[in-house]
């Protein structure tokens, strides 16, 4: 059967490497570090296995995965001073990343032409013979029945791939004319307001782990006037707002906006998120598993969670960080007519870091609180939230002594099926909606992108067929305990790896474009 994934980047890798031999978006690019003049070993097997998460034009066509939404992203100055700040990259031993392109895009002026430069690379690299990548412009040129071609429906993962230079005094203007310039002569069907570094228009989430935490900290307060501005633009233009990234209370602020205070079923437009996952909790408990209390670090609280247990699936936990979806947010989507695309980040998921299961300390999430934000999101006292302190409730150091990692591609089969269920149960016991609408509005959004930590069943794009097969039972039996046993599942999953993405897609466009 074919698949859709709401969430990928196959253009993204060719972007840090030498201009003059940058890879075709159509090959595997593996990363491995250089040890002298030609000869090369790979690296540590979890960077390797992040850096090289990434689904190629080639895979997604190997795979029948007829229609993605095609991220256009322009790595952010900060992913550049990071990675530039990491020895192994910084001597030039990563093959996959060029020092000189690197310093190009660590100056930050340079994202609009970055991401005009990813879409050009994608549609003009030269394609092996008997396959073909399409962008689509209108619904009417998506064919489902021509089996050579990948389609593709462009998404901006941050408005900040509009400017040239942010600090230019020209800049809001230049960044206006890239705006309308771009989403005029592209059809483009979504946009992320921001992404892992601060920008101008909203507040962001934290959401990266590799680096010093500094680099990313989330220090605004809400949706800017300018973010007011160029969202209004984006509505009347019919792109949607898609929400992964933005801080809990500038997604607050925008469902606030978005709906009619006098309906809560009625909303300006849907509203999405591409590449999620969840909580398990509802926004009121947002503090409730804490390791400890919160550390003020001057503009931001360093808060630390525990990984609390499922409330379906006992074996398995969830991240309780702010990037992922609460209960209510996973409602006004719903709501709103929205989407939500299950990321393949096995963080994001809930499994713990790789790393921690190595050093066997509490399994646990960290993230940044803006001090701007923080009655909001930790009330008047922060420092005065008490430690959660009842670990039965919570994965426990002593849980991982038996954990044998070839169980990993089990494990993590498992936290994606927890977090599709809950998705369903938050669906089920609200009373505004129909759950067999609900289960239409759920897709993958893999994230595929060569920064994350994908889950070891399916690091790719190749491992989408065994990973749709393996999940059928699992996911009866969760269904059948959470007493959602009418939902045929054979149908669930056909809907969530292919029809409801390609559906939502193929609807907007029309929407859009007719």
């Amino acid at each position: 059967m074919p698949f859709f994934d709401f969430h990928c980047h196959p253009g993204l890798k060719p972007q840090f490497a030498n201009p003059d031999t940058k890879p075709s978006p159509w090959i595997f690019i593996n990363a491995k570090l250089a040890v002298f003049n030609d000869v090369t070993i790979s690296i540590n097997k979890l960077f390797n296995e992040v850096l090289n998460s990434q689904s190629n034009l080639n895979q997604l066509w190997d795979n029948d995965v007829k229609l993605i939404g095609l991220i256009l992203h322009a790595p952010e100055q900060k992913i550049g001073q990071a990675l530039s700040s990491k020895k192994i990259v910084n001597k030039g031993s990563v093959n996959l990343i060029d020092k000189t392109q690197l310093a190009y895009l660590t100056t930050g002026v340079h994202s609009y032409e970055l991401i005009k430069e990813e879409l050009r690379w994608l549609q003009k690299a030269p394609m092996p013979t008997g396959k073909k990548f399409k962008i689509l412009t209108r619904a009417s040129e998506f064919d489902e029945a021509i089996t050579d071609t990948v389609w593709g429906a462009i998404i901006v993962e941050g408005l900040h791939c509009f400017f040239n230079d942010p600090n230019s005094p020209t800049a809001k203007i230049e960044f206006t004319n890239n705006f309308n310039e771009f989403t005029n002569n592209n059809t483009v069907v979504a946009i992320n307001i921001c992404h892992m570094q601060q920008n101008a228009f909203c507040n962001h989430a934290h959401g990266i782990q590799f680096f010093t935490p500094s680099f990313f900290y989330p220090t605004r307060k809400g949706i800017t006037k300018w973010g007011e501005e160029v969202i209004q633009l984006m509505i009347n233009k019919k792109i949607l707002v898609d929400i992964k990234h933005m801080s809990l209370k500038t997604r607050w602020e925008l469902y606030t906006w978005f709906k009619d205070f006098t309906d809560d079923t009625k909303f300006i437009q849907p509203i999405i998120c591409t590449h999620a996952g969840v909580t398990g909790l509802s926004i009121a408990h947002r503090a409730k598993y804490l390791l400890h209390t919160p550390a003020d670090r001057g503009s931001v609280y360093e808060v630390t969670y525990l990984k609390p247990k499922s409330k379906h699936d006992t074996e398995t936990y969830y991240n309780c960080s702010s990037i992922n979806l609460y209960d209510e947010d996973i409602a006004n989507i719903f709501l709103s007519g929205g989407i939500v695309g299950l990321s393949f980040d096995q963080r994001i998921l809930g499994f713990a870091d790789e790393n921690v299961l190595l050093n066997v300390t509490i399994p646990h999430d960290m993230e940044y609180i803006s001090n701007l934000e923080a009655d909001f999101f930790l009330g008047p006292n922060p420092t005065a939230l008490p430690a959660w302190t009842d670990d039965s409730e919570v994965w426990a150091s002593e849980d991982f002594e038996n954990l044998d990692p070839s169980l990993y591609v089990e494990m993590h089969r498992r936290f994606l099926i927890n977090n599709i269920v809950h998705i369903l149960w938050v669906a089920n016991n609200h009373p505004l909606i129909d759950i067999k609408k609900a289960i239409k509005q759920i897709c993958i959004g893999t994230d595929f992108d060569g920064l994350i930590n994908a889950i070891d069943c399916c690091k790719d794009a190749d491992g989408l067929i065994q990973l749709k097969e393996d999940m059928r039972d699992g996911l009866i039996d969760l269904l059948n305990s959470e007493g959602l046993n009418t939902i045929n599942v054979d149908t669930l999953l056909e809907n969530i790896f292919y029809n409801n993405g390609k559906n939502f897609m193929l609807g907007r466009l029309k929407v859009m474009k007719g």
